[in-house]
């Protein structure tokens, strides 16, 4: 019994340890969106609505805790999920993911020049979001575990977007003072992000209490993509914030 109370305590100080530090990252980053928006008042759409989908995110991940605080607290607070599909939070996350692609495959996508290439990407995000609730429906997955096929498939149009946006940003005078340019830094901070997490939500099957290796990596990994992809949108709304556009709004 001791020994089990042990693991719990060492299981809570692990978990404070990597899931505060995102939370405060992603607050800071909403922060400093808001701030952005604040001396941007006139920037474009996508990034007003980059910014509520960051305070969206925090409640979400705000949400979520409801399973850590059952599982620490032994079922003391929130005990009616206890041996419930929702005991979990792959719930959530399933339905995060799919919110979350089609977010920056729309974000990406609107700063695209060709009105031809914009459309074709409208209707590959509604398709994937169509495909991804089938896959949720039929897989079985939606309360078990993270879905690769949505990872994947969400990785791949968003790789693909964030190229065809780069290879517009050649073609423009935004080229010469990237610097100034917020979606440069959200294209940094979003590519270092699903890079690293797609390749752990493929092998998430192996995390299991069994496999303590593979859930110390996974566990350092998500926190430092995350701390890296805050990181550079906090950047990036301070840097940004600060320009007196004489181009185009950003």
């Amino acid at each position: 019994m001791a020994s089990k109370c042990l693991l719990i305590l060492d299981l809570f100080y692990r978990y404070l340890l990597t899931a505060l530090p995102i939370n405060l990252f992603e607050l800071i980053a909403l922060i400093t969106g808001v701030y952005f928006l604040k001396n941007n008042p006139k920037t474009l759409l996508a990034n007003k609505t980059l910014v509520y989908f960051l305070g969206f995110t925090l409640l979400v991940e705000l949400f979520s805790k409801y399973a850590a605080i059952s599982y620490f607290t032994k079922y003391e607070y929130f005990g009616f999920v206890k041996d419930t599909l929702f005991e979990r939070t792959n719930w959530i996350y399933n339905i995060y993911t799919i919110i979350m692609y089609y977010f920056f495959i729309y974000y990406f996508g609107s700063l695209l020049i060709s009105v031809k290439v914009k459309s074709i990407f409208k209707k590959l995000n509604i398709l994937f979001i169509v495909v991804s609730i089938l896959n949720l429906i039929f897989s079985g997955v939606f309360f078990k575990s993270s879905s690769v096929f949505i990872s994947v498939i969400g990785t791949l149009l968003l790789l693909i977007v964030i190229i065809y946006f780069y290879f517009d940003l050649l073609k423009t005078e935004r080229i010469i003072n990237l610097k100034r340019y917020l979606p440069i830094y959200i294209s940094i901070g979003v590519i270092i992000f699903i890079l690293c997490e797609t390749p752990l939500s493929i092998f998430s099957q192996y995390f299991k209490e069994i496999n303590k290796s593979f859930i110390v990596l996974k566990t350092n990994i998500l926190l430092l993509v995350n701390i890296i992809m805050y990181g550079t949108f906090t950047i990036g709304f301070l840097v940004c914030a600060k320009k007196k556009e004489k181009l185009k709004p950003l």
